[in-house]
């Protein structure tokens, strides 16, 4: 099958989330291993810098933050018709972005069906950033357009799925969820001693951890609440917060100001190749949510997945829109603790640095969680399905 994948985002991982990086760049290599040509469209910010069978054909952009949006969206059509009319693939795929409808109507045009992926509804999106009241309606109106031309809607999140079934009355049939995966061939699992050796870290010290492109939501601010707690009791720890997000310039002032900056350890954006050995140097992995995440549409988590692929047990705020923190607590891979808890997040840390053996179990079962169920295989064989049953 000739699957044409469709993306805004920047495959260099230079800017935004390498979180997307990586779901794009596993499913499309996965759809090819199960024997699909596969050619992507992305925007030419700069190259993916690993080897990879997938045919990329980079759109050219101006490097400069409003220009380069627009002149992909003006750009991207060309190179778009050219693969449907000449190429002639069987399904289109799109990770859907704001402010386009070209991909949906183009496809629709030329009759070929568009399977859209849906990461989060834009309304969340949109109502978190300073835009002016007529862009949001713009984007808001573009989404509707999306939805309803598109031929087959895939949401990482039940939560995603029941809101657009709300909002924009689709037919049932035509929405599907296929939970997020993780490759453990590029998290493997590690000693955490040797793990913080080769990350310049103290050996002989506990880690607490927590990866993620920082959004309001993210709740990183309730641990570092909670490690003036956890230090009162041991000061053998360290905090290590791996990421980066303009949201999160603040988090090392509001540490200096709690008197921690001993114990925080803020790296920054790290390659995606070298992950693993942060998330290794882990003893206790964090997911330390905010009450807003529950206003949220819906998220996948793969940080969560991650942490599990390393054999991390995981202390989470509790909620029902992360399929993964849903699963943690129902099989015991984990701690969760209400949102903005701070006392309860440091209690149910402390609780798992002293018991090595209650952290050695749950990262056991975590690690067997995911290759059992949670794969990027099994998503792309799941998605396969789909494009199959819609293939023209």
């Amino acid at each position: 099958m000739k699957i044409l994948y469709l993306c805004s985002a920047d495959l260099s991982g230079t800017s935004g989330s390498l979180g997307s990086v990586r779901h794009i760049m596993e499913v499309s290599e996965n759809l090819y291993r199960l024997g699909n040509e596969v050619r992507l469209i992305v925007p030419g910010y700069a190259r993916y810098p690993h080897p990879t069978p997938v045919r990329i054909a980079y759109v050219p952009i101006i490097p400069l933050r409003f220009l380069r949006t627009l002149i992909y969206e003006l750009f991207s059509p060309f190179f778009i018709m050219v693969q449907l009319v000449f190429w002639r693939p069987h399904v289109v795929y799109w990770r859907q972005a704001y402010l386009t409808v070209f991909p949906a109507l183009l496809s629709r045009l030329l009759g070929k069906a568009i399977i859209t992926e849906v990461n989060g509804l834009t309304i969340d999106e949109v109502e978190s950033e300073p835009l002016s009241r007529l862009r949001k309606r713009v984007i808001l109106a573009f989404e509707s357009l999306n939805y309803r031309a598109s031929s087959h809607l895939i949401c990482v999140a039940p939560g995603i799925r029941d809101r657009i079934l709300e909002h924009y009355r689709l037919p049932r049939v035509r929405v599907s969820v296929i939970l997020n995966g993780v490759n453990s061939d590029r998290m493997p699992v590690m000693d955490p001693k040797e793990a913080r050796r080769k990350i310049g870290l103290n050996q002989d010290l506990q880690v607490v951890g927590f990866v993620g492109h920082f959004f309001p939501w993210d709740g990183i601010e309730y641990l570092i609440e909670a490690a003036s707690r956890i230090t009162e009791e041991t000061e053998d720890v360290r905090f290590l917060i791996v990421g980066h997000g303009l949201w999160g310039e603040h988090l090392p002032e509001l540490v200096r100001q709690k008197s921690l900056e001993e114990y925080f350890i803020f790296t920054g954006k790290v390659p995606w190749e070298k992950l693993y050995l942060y998330v290794n140097a882990f003893d206790v992995a964090t997911a330390p949510y905010s009450r807003a995440i529950n206003f949220q549409s819906g998220r996948s988590s793969l940080k969560i997945l991650e942490y599990f692929a390393c054999k991390k047990p995981v202390v989470a705020s509790r909620t029902g829109v992360i399929p993964e923190i849903v699963d943690l607590e129902k099989r015991g891979l984990g701690i969760t603790v209400k949102p903005e808890d701070a006392s309860a997040l440091a209690e149910s840390i402390l609780r798992l640095l002293r018991d090595d053996v209650l952290r050695r179990n749950m990262g056991d079962e975590g690690r067997n969680y995911v290759e059992r169920e949670r794969n990027w295989k099994i998503v792309a064989q799941r998605t396969q399905d789909i494009m199959q049953a819609l293939r023209s």
